[in-house]
């Protein structure tokens, strides 16, 4: 039984130890972030704010024409002291007036290493009959926000939330 055990524990490790060796780091001023080798990173910024993305692989769209996707917005606070919650409750705010079907899912309390931040689960019908669902981490650091935002169809949701929750998780302040 004892060799049995072991042997089990041993190829759980053996998967977990290999699973970690097929992803990749990007670094960049004070901040990391893990992510697997079939994903795609890019700094062609869609919009100014938009530090990088990270696209799924490529046949992730193959269904419903989607390709899931993480990005970090990153914005400069420098003209107004905003605490966490008050950052949070701004961008929430602006959520709903532009897309008035956002439903938000949960909102829980979290942190990135030694930095509070706040993980936000919402979804949105945009009219074509696509319905995304976003999850997000917001954090607050030296007067400059921090949004990660994994971003799927909600049919696919459950499929790409494990790896982007790692992804998600493996961001970290370096400074």
């Amino acid at each position: 039984m004892k060799i049995k055990i072991l042997t089990l524990l041993f190829i759980f490790v053996s998967t977990s130890l290999f699973a970690q060796d097929d992803w990749q780091t990007f670094a960049k001023d004070n901040y990391s972030i893990n992510y697997p080798s079939d994903w795609e990173y890019s700094d062609q910024n869609p919009q100014p704010t938009v530090a990088f993305m990270l696209y799924s692989p490529e046949e992730s769209q193959k269904e419903d024409r989607y390709r899931e996707s993480i990005n970090l917005t990153v914005e400069a606070l420098s003209m107004a002291d905003y605490t966490l919650d008050e950052y949070t409750k701004l961008v929430l705010d602006q959520v709903k007036e532009k897309i008035p079907t956002a439903k938000m899912i949960s909102a829980l309390p979290v942190s990135i290493g030694d930095v509070d931040a706040t993980n936000i689960v919402w979804s949105a019908d945009f009219g074509n009959g696509t319905v995304l669902q976003f999850n997000q981490l917001f954090a607050v650091k030296d007067r400059i926000a921090y949004v990660l935002t994994f971003s799927s169809t909600e049919a696919e949701y459950d499929k790409y939330i494990e790896d982007a929750s790692k992804i998600l998780n493996s961001f970290k302040f370096t400074k």
